[in-house]
């Protein structure tokens, strides 16, 4: 490896089985290495997934010396207290908005994460520090900290890596595995597509998705996939006469996606949504 170059070390946790029924999508967290430093985006929320990525980072021999959290949702930042505890020096890091959000939530985060695993995912009483700036470093080459409009959650921010054509992007896109729609409406699906569009235009090589189906490649065929996927979804909810016919049609379109659980509750949401509209 040159000394101008960086490299990415993609964990994807499996997907399990959540106590209340049905499935939790694998999350990914995502190791950016340079010749001596290294960051880490996004931190996994069980104490085995966490240690991993620790193993991970000590295997590197890089120094790590900042943690970017992509958006503020508990399965992306709730390893932060335990990654701090091995590198007590690593700066944890979002930008002001999620920061903020992060901040204002933590709480409520706290004891809904507590309720929804059951005590499988960790506790966490850390929040990142706002970014002041947009562009981070490893090792002196940019890493671009960039707002987006709108993931399954907002607000929301990816990294850009030009270097390597590289593009970490949260939750804003998928990869192999059901979209998790169930919080935002047909509004925010415009929004969201916009987000993917800029996603597109940074003409990346590589994209890291906030969850995917493990053993999926990390290519850029995933943003076009996603794109569909929330377009399909939308007119579908317009089309369809019930959750269930919906459900049937998204899986016939993607059939290898995984967590249908997501689809599931997407669906019902939407039109509970549509019903309520209507009345």
């Amino acid at each position: 490896m040159s000394n101008s170059t960086l490299t990415l070390d993609v964990y994807t946790c499996e997907g399990f089985e959540l106590p209340s029924g049905g499935m939790f999508s694998p999350t990914t967290s995502t190791l950016i290495t340079g010749p001596t430093e290294a960051m880490l985006v996004d931190t996994q929320y069980r104490a085995a997934d966490v240690d991993e990525v620790i193993r991970r980072i000590e295997d590197s021999g890089k120094r790590l010396s900042t943690i970017f959290i992509t958006h503020g949702h508990s399965d992306h930042y709730f390893g932060l207290q335990r990654l701090l505890s091995r590198f007590p020096h690593a700066r944890p890091v979002a930008i002001p908005s999620v920061a903020a959000h992060i901040a204002a939530n933590l709480e409520s985060d706290r004891a809904a994460a507590q309720a929804f695993f059951a005590g499988q995912a960790l506790d966490n009483t850390v929040v990142p520090l706002p970014l002041t700036y947009s562009t981070l470093t490893v090792d002196g080459i940019a890493v671009h900290a960039i707002a987006i409009p709108q993931a399954d959650i907002a607000p929301t921010a990816i990294l850009h890596i030009p270097s390597i054509a590289a593009v970490i992007v949260g939750d804003a896109i998928y990869n192999g595995v059901n979209p998790f729609l169930a919080v935002t409406g047909p509004h925010e699906w415009q929004q969201w597509l916009a987000s993917i569009d800029a996603i597109a235009a940074l003409n990346p090589s590589t994209v890291v998705a906030g969850h995917k189906r493990p053993g999926a490649a990390d290519t850029a065929y995933c943003v076009a996939e996603t794109r569909s996927y929330i377009q399909q979804f939308a007119a579908n909810v317009d089309s369809c006469r019930d959750s269930r016919e919906l459900v049937a049609q998204m899986q016939s379109i993607f059939p290898d996606h995984v967590n249908p659980s997501a689809l599931v509750l997407s669906a019902v949401t939407a039109f509970k949504r549509k019903k309520q509209t209507h009345a």
